[in-house]
């Protein structure tokens, strides 16, 4: 590490010392937690049988903006949304974590441990069956559109705090898979002409698809919900409930968007059968939406989301050594063409003309950095 990383690194462990101090977690011990694929730092603090997590996002921090906003990508960080989306999810009836104290201009928060237990690690223990943990994130999903539904029939969104999210429109959502173009073709399309030709019909597909997203409507979507940002969390009355995190991205999106990343999550396999019946639950709750048009905006949606997390995986590759996510990428495709030849052949007509099979593989390590 040189001498100015080094002086940087303590000015800001300097700063995190005088919070704790403020609000009695000096002395507690740290922790430090697996990094996500953001910038933001976690610790898990102790002090006798207390725990909290620190959340440390350094205002200097530059992070990527997931909603297409700008023509730039990136943006300062803050702990902003975090706070305002706690309390918005909070009073939508969702378990989040308490946030016992914060400081927006210096990035950091003091919040509430859930502990280890994510739907990731349920899975992977074995002693529930999937089918249970996926209905309670189904059911918390339910939950949450049925009282967006009611609060947006009455709500004057230029002047409530629906008017301070995101709002995903065709044209922020083609933003947003601009990094696909940029960060991911490259590495599979050598060839400047080809690739060329490639971006130019994508565009045309994107004209056609991206309408598709919203057939049933917008509600209010958690951005990354899948399970490992879901967890079991004891209640003060002996039961479990559905703890769900890492919600700050909340923006208002294509109905299906959750469900998407649910049900066709690149990391974690649901099967088709499941899928269908988590679908069905979902829809059996709301019986005035068109099934049909439902599940065109969800194969369309998961295109989105897929071809978004492909430029992601991209840009971490390429700009942060992080190539550990390439071996999703066989998934993210599979995931992108099923549904599709029924409900959108135009988009199993382009990867067949651009993505060959050996493309839609893990790329050489060395391309992608």
């Amino acid at each position: 590490m040189s001498h100015f990383a080094q002086s940087r690194q303590d000015q800001r462990l300097s700063v995190i010392d005088i919070f704790l101090r403020q609000y009695g977690w000096a002395d507690a011990l740290r922790e430090k937690l697996v990094d996500d694929a953001s910038a933001r730092k976690y610790w898990r603090l102790s002090r006798g049988n207390e725990t909290a997590l620190l959340m440390d996002f350094a205002p200097d921090a530059v992070s990527i903006d997931p909603h297409g906003l700008s023509d730039m990508p990136e943006r300062p960080a803050s702990i902003l949304p975090v706070v305002r989306t706690t309390a918005l999810f909070a009073r939508l009836g969702w378990r989040v974590p308490d946030i016992f104290a914060h400081d927006i201009q210096q990035g950091l928060a003091i919040i509430e441990d859930f502990g280890d237990l994510t739907f990731t690690k349920a899975l992977r223990m074995g002693e529930i069956a999937p089918a249970s943990l996926y209905i309670r994130a189904t059911d918390s999903l339910v939950l949450l559109h049925r009282r967006v539904d009611a609060e947006m029939a009455n709500a004057d969104r230029e002047n409530t705090e629906w008017a301070e999210l995101a709002r995903y429109q065709p044209e922020n959502l083609r933003r947003q898979l601009a990094s696909f173009c940029r960060d991911y073709l490259p590495m599979v399309l050598a060839d400047a002409t080809a690739r060329d030709k490639a971006i130019q019909d994508f565009n045309c597909l994107l004209d056609e698809v991206l309408p598709q997203c919203g057939l049933v409507g917008d509600t209010l979507i958690h951005r990354d919900y899948h399970v490992d940002n879901l967890m079991l969390v004891d209640t003060d009355d002996g039961w479990v409930d559905c703890g769900i995190i890492d919600f700050q991205d909340a923006a208002l999106a294509p109905r299906p968007y959750d469900l998407v990343s649910l049900l066709r999550d690149v990391r974690h396999d649901v099967g088709k059968d499941l899928e269908r019946n988590m679908l069905d639950r979902y829809l059996a709750a709301f019986p005035a939406i068109d099934e049909a048009a439902f599940y065109r905006a969800y194969i369309a949606t998961g295109m989105v989301r897929n071809f978004r997390i492909l430029g992601r995986f991209g840009w971490l590759a390429r700009e942060t050594g992080k190539t550990r996510y390439l071996e999703f990428i066989p998934r993210c495709w599979e995931l992108i063409l099923r549904g599709a030849p029924e409900n959108l052949p135009a988009l199993e007509a382009w990867v067949d003309m651009h993505i060959p099979p050996d493309a839609r593989m893990i790329p050489a390590i060395n391309a992608a950095v």
